[in-house]
């Protein structure tokens, strides 16, 4: 696909609401129709759709790339490889190895009571799933729902965000190229185009934003009772313990704290170390900064931050950290990153205190603040007196003190030893808890989630004791079970 014109910087125009909002309400009548004239597809329909997606993805590679490095201003080529397109072509395949095994229904045993009978459960598509994508991983978090939604044999409705518009342009290209406007939609635009698909009586409507962003949605989709997933952030820390390895923690929490620049829902947003760790984990992650991206102003593997207004939302949580009394550290070893350049130094924040921006709000960006505690107990106890969050990561290779922190924490998902790699696994589920979200999706979970789990009953001969008359031996057999087995006459 040649989509050099979309990688302009040209503005373009925002349709009027009244337009928008039409122009949602057509696409969403298209799908409805196409799912209506073929409520349950075979598994060979849905294995087709899956392939296309895979091939498109394959097909529209360079565009990706290209799209994704004009939207960051600077995107790193591997992390665009690794996320926009291997992460979800490895899902697709997983989920078409696996499909025919989730479309069989499952047989469930009847009551004992109920004997002898049959029950079972009928996965049904639900019908047009919603999808509205974030900025962050704008390819990833629009075709990894898609992919679950379509297994399950749905039809799609995405809309992605306006703050990646060229991005947002492949995307729409590459899908209208690829699906039939009755299967697959994309509907471009801002908050209007938004909040007009969050109106309207979806069957289910996926969200990926902040918790703001989550609360808006929900009550935009209350008046239609429409089914919620919301992938929302924030505060997700990484807990040391006093006995591992604190160069090994500083780097693999240095690694998911920089990837994409802290773009990242999941990335650590703040570490929990010993106190007398506190000095050997900054030298660590200084050191990680200066061998894993060298001059940061010139890294292939660095990326940039999105939009000058995220920027300055930044270094406006490092100037607030430091008029409250918070020390920062700028991981900028050869100097070389100015304050108005796309790309923005990784920054430690020493000695936070509740009450800064750093502490309150999602990050969202390089920078990590570093608490100290004096046990790991300590640690737990500040978790659990904050919102829980989309992810926590502990490090200790003590396995029952490590089975100790995931009881005693509540968060969407766990990694241990490490950081956000839980969420590459398709054989786990990937959610949030309370303010960081509501449902789950990823492979089986995802194509459970899709689907309406219908319950199926055929009764046996049975069944008759239950139709009036009832015989003389229902009643007696009702107060034996009531009585625990033991007989009582009626009085």
């Amino acid at each position: 696909m040649a989509q050099l014109s979309v990688l302009t910087n040209e503005p373009r125009p925002e349709p009027a609401p009244e337009r928008a909002a039409d122009e949602v309400q057509r696409a969403f009548a298209r799908l409805q129709q196409g799912f209506a004239n073929e409520r349950y597809p075979s598994l060979r329909t849905r294995l087709d759709r899956l392939t296309r997606l895979e091939r498109a993805l394959q097909r529209s590679s360079d565009d990706i790339v290209a799209a994704l490095d004009a939207d960051f201003r600077g995107r790193s080529r591997v992390e665009s490889l690794m996320i926009a397109l291997l992460l979800p072509i490895l899902s697709l395949r997983h989920t078409r190895r696996r499909l025919s095994t989730w479309m069989k229904p499952e047989k469930v045993n009847p009551a004992w009571y109920l004997r002898p009978s049959s029950a079972r459960i009928v996965r049904q598509p639900k019908g047009v799933v919603g999808v509205i994508a974030p900025w962050n991983y704008p390819v990833m978090l629009s075709v990894g729902p898609m992919i679950d939604a379509l297994a399950a044999g749905n039809r799609v409705l995405l809309k992605p965000s306006e703050l990646t518009p060229r991005i947002a342009e492949v995307l729409a290209a590459m899908l209208r190229e690829t699906f039939a406007a009755d299967e697959v939609a994309v509907v471009t635009g801002g908050v209007d185009v938004a909040r007009a698909v969050s109106t309207l009586p979806l069957d289910h409507l996926v969200v990926t934003g902040s918790t703001r962003v989550g609360r808006e949605v929900a009550m935009a989709a209350a008046p239609n009772l429409t089914p919620l997933t919301l992938e929302l952030g924030g505060k997700s820390p990484a807990v040391v313990h006093e006995s591992y390895s604190i160069e090994r923690a500083a780097v693999r929490i240095g690694v998911a704290r920089l990837f994409n620049a802290g773009q990242t829902c999941i990335a650590p947003d703040y570490a929990i170390v010993p106190h007398a760790k506190e000095q050997a984990f900054v030298d660590a992650y200084l050191r990680f900064v200066e061998k894993g991206f060298g001059d940061l102003a010139t890294s292939r593997d660095y990326t940039a931050i999105a939009t000058e207004r995220h920027r300055d939302k930044l270094e406006e949580m490092l100037r607030d950290a430091e008029a409250k009394g918070a020390r920062v550290v700028r991981a900028d070893p050869r100097g070389t990153l100015a304050k108005r350049q796309p790309r923005m130094a990784p920054a430690l924040v020493l000695d936070p205190k509740p009450g800064m921006l750093v502490m309150e709000e999602e990050i969202f960006g390089p920078i990590l603040p570093v608490l100290t505690v004096a046990s790991v107990e300590e640690a737990i106890a500040h978790i659990n007196a904050r919102p829980r969050p989309l992810a926590a990561y502990y490090f200790d290779d003590d396995a029952a003190r490590a089975q100790d922190f995931v009881q005693r924490t509540h968060a969407g998902g766990v990694t241990l030893n490490d950081a956000a790699l839980h969420f590459f696994n398709d054989e786990l589920p990937f959610g949030g808890v309370g303010p960081s979200g509501m449902g789950a999706y990823h492979g089986f979970t995802g194509f459970k989630t899709f689907s309406h789990e219908k319950g199926v009953y055929q009764p046996g001969p049975s069944a008759r004791l239950l139709r009036q008359p009832f015989p003389a031996v229902v009643e007696q057999a009702l107060l034996a079970l009531i009585h625990g087995g033991r007989s009582r006459r009626r009085r």
